[in-house]
């Protein structure tokens, strides 16, 4: 009975059937843990208001200092994420058929690939802050469904979807230089043998 048993699940269980998630298209599997890279990270700003570290205050001075502290906290948080979550698994999703290294602009590993994350994310940090606050909060297109921010300042769902668009601009701007590179690249070669063919001739 239990040869039967184990011939029966062994039948049930193919290992060449395609799963429902790798029908999923790897960008949107990236796009979507980017934005929740993102998400998570603008909300872990709130948890460290729980703590006493104060975001919101009312003088110039400390609302200056206070930016310069939102963007360091914020792009330091997307760094660790982006690095350390989302790197490892567009590496583990790529092959030759799905090059997922298109859909991420820092795919290098070690020490660098951090020291780059940290860059990047600085100044998409600087990037996020200042279209929120200076473009969306004062004409009330902040996304708040739950009502955290007032509609105005960093909120999560907002701050998602802003990382997604510069990002698919920096993105679109990596495309553009690798695929001028390759083509100067391939006319540099097409020249090269039709002078090597033409000094053979000779």
């Amino acid at each position: 009975m239990k040869k039967k048993r184990v011939k029966e699940e062994n039948m049930e269980f193919n290992p060449y059937e395609v799963d429902k998630l790798s029908r999923v298209p790897s960008w949107l599997k990236i796009f979507l843990l980017k934005y929740w890279a993102a998400a998570a990270a603008s909300f872990l700003l709130f948890g460290i208001t729980e703590l006493g570290f104060n975001i919101y205050v009312t003088s110039e001075e400390a609302n200056a200092e206070l930016s310069y502290r939102l963007v360091i906290m914020l792009g330091l948080f997307l760094a660790l994420f982006t690095n350390y979550v989302i790197r490892p698994i567009v590496r583990l999703m790529y092959n030759r058929r799905d090059n997922t290294y298109k859909y991420n602009l820092i795919n290098c590993k070690g020490i660098k690939s951090f020291g780059l994350a940290i860059v990047y994310n600085m100044i998409m940090s600087i990037l996020i802050c200042i279209v929120t606050v200076k473009v969306l909060s004062p004409n009330g297109l902040v996304f708040d469904p739950f009502g955290t921010t007032g509609g105005i300042g960093i909120e999560p769902f907002t701050v998602g979807f802003t990382y997604l668009f510069i990002d698919g601009i920096f993105l679109l701007i990596k495309y553009f230089i690798i695929k001028i590179y390759n083509v100067r690249k391939y006319n540099k070669q097409i020249k090269s043998n039709f002078k090597f063919a033409a000094t053979e001739e000779n």
